[in-house]
């Protein structure tokens, strides 16, 4: 224990080393715990040809880093904006065929990480696959294949492999050992499968608190490479049991993303800042402790 290292870093530092072509995986679902203030540094660090692994139900994270230009290919499920409507950037990446889209269902992102974290060749999935469009546009992920025991058919899938993870929290120790206050996110399977796990967390706490409630820890600090203390993390998503979502702040992106204009956003919240300085200044007074829960 005395002789354990503290992982506790700046927001450069976590992402020094994340260089072009790099295989990025964001947890969260929709609005709910995404790591924006990761994301908004690898915005900054002006990166290229990314390729990223969204959970089954993302959408801003992605959309931004698409309008940064730094995206080359997208595993995709779904991306959208949930109550605002579709990914804006997405949506014209795709249609211009201006970055690769490997199209996936939910299953077949979940269990391409849990092969990865297994360490397994491939999974196995009933044929059901075989009543969608998914083997026929994307052939290279869905394979046929003759169960050995039964002699049906089956589908195969490979496994999915991030280069990088990036997951937010509500609270951790310097060590890693980190807590949601919502639901959890896949946060667990996703680490196993990535290279490299960076976290950010609301709160940096003693690991006396952590292991007051052990049952409680959602990620053990053994699966961190990087821990970033970053309030307002998610923000203008939403951190559950902590503070809801900006509609406003929401809806003034969504309107700039559909206009084609997210370089403006970019301009006015995320660049030429040191960390999250500029976003924070912007905010109107009042706004963040107004979403705040507790």
């Amino acid at each position: 224990m005395a002789n354990r290292k503290s992982k506790l870093c700046s927001l450069k530092e976590a992402l020094d080393g994340i260089g072009d072509g790099a295989k990025i995986m964001a947890a969260g679902a929709h609005f709910n715990n995404i790591p924006m203030a990761l994301v908004r540094e690898l915005v900054r660090k002006r990166v290229r040809g990314l390729e990223l692994i969204p959970t089954p139900s993302a959408g801003l994270w992605v959309d931004m880093l698409i309008a940064a230009g730094s995206v080359s290919t997208v595993h995709v499920s779904y991306i959208g904006m949930e109550f605002l409507g579709l990914a804006p950037n997405f949506r014209r990446a795709a249609e211009s065929k201006s970055i690769a889209i490997d199209e996936r269902d939910e299953p077949t992102i979940f269990h391409g990480l849990r092969a990865t974290g297994a360490g397994l060749p491939f999974v196995v999935l009933p044929p059901i696959h075989k009543m969608t469009d998914l083997p026929s546009v994307n052939p290279k992920v869905y394979k046929e294949i003759q169960d050995p025991f039964t002699g049906e058919t089956a589908i195969a899938i490979p496994p999915l492999s991030p280069d990088v993870a990036l997951i937010h929290f509500a609270k951790c120790d310097e060590y890693g050992n980190a807590v949601s206050a919502g639901g959890r996110h896949m946060e667990d399977i996703i680490a196993k499968a990535s290279k490299r796990v960076i976290i950010s967390a609301e709160q940096i706490v003693t690991t006396d608190e952590i292991s007051a409630t052990p049952t409680q820890t959602t990620l053990p600090g053994v699966m961190v490479d990087a821990v970033v203390h970053a309030p307002y993390g998610c923000y203008p998503g939403t951190c559950p049991g902590l503070y809801a979502y900006d509609r406003t702040h929401l809806e003034e992106y969504y309107e700039l993303a559909r206009k084609n204009r997210t370089q403006a956003y970019l301009d006015k919240y995320v660049y030429g800042s040191d960390g999250d300085a500029a976003l924070l200044a912007a905010i109107p007074e009042g706004r963040l402790e107004s979403l705040r829960i507790v």
